[in-house]
């Protein structure tokens, strides 16, 4: 074994009479963000370099070299924007997407109880519109909710006392008592209770 007097050759052994060099060493550093190179007298030099690189982390986005340093620029995003569908990220694999069973909106304002199941949003059933009121017409609409429209159905206002009652306005109305006996020899009258009195 010899030297030729380059250090960036190795094995180097006598041939002949001379120091024959060996094969060139290996400088390696297996950094993608350093140039790699050997200097006859210094040996291996690695210099800063820029570039892209993968920094081995699936959660990164924008890997660059920045002073022989493989850095990140940010996060990925791993937002799909299905609120029924966590969003995590594991360095290893990148994005995970998993169901869940979190309340949500499924956007019909006609539905009741909305939940996550199976990364869809679905309802647990239709709103009841119900007012109450003989002279409403009950609906609902998925865009407005409950709609309560006034209708002229007939009705009673349990006033005996009135007559030909009817929706009007989304009440109930009644018209003008009618007690009349066509008798002169009575007085005619209306009770609110018991209805019209001939006395």
């Amino acid at each position: 074994p010899c030297s030729d007097g380059d250090v960036c050759t190795i094995g180097d052994g006598c041939s002949e009479g001379t120091c024959a060099p060996g094969p060139p060493a290996s400088c390696d550093d297996g950094n993608p963000c350093t140039a790699d190179a050997c200097d006859a007298v210094l040996g291996c030099t690695h210099v800063a370099q820029a570039g892209s690189c993968d920094d081995g982390n699936a959660c990164t986005s924008g890997d660059h070299c920045s002073d022989g340093a493989c850095v990140p620029a940010g996060a990925v995003d791993c937002d799909d924007g299905n609120p029924c569908i966590t969003d995590t990220c594991e360095p290893a694999v990148g994005c995970i997407h998993t169901f869940n069973q979190a309340p949500c909106d499924d956007a019909d304002l006609c539905t009741t109880g909305d939940h996550c199941h199976l990364g869809e949003c679905i309802s647990a059933q239709p709103l009841v519109c119900d007012d109450g009121n003989l002279c409403t017409d009950d609906a609902c609409s998925p865009a407005t909710g409950c709609t309560f429209t006034p209708n002229a159905a007939p009705c009673d206002d349990v006033n005996p006392c009135t007559t030909d009652d009817h929706c009007a306005g989304g009440w109930c109305a009644g018209g003008p008592a009618d007690c009349d006996d066509g008798e002169p020899c009575t007085d005619d009258s209306c009770d609110p209770v018991t209805g019209c009195q001939h006395l």
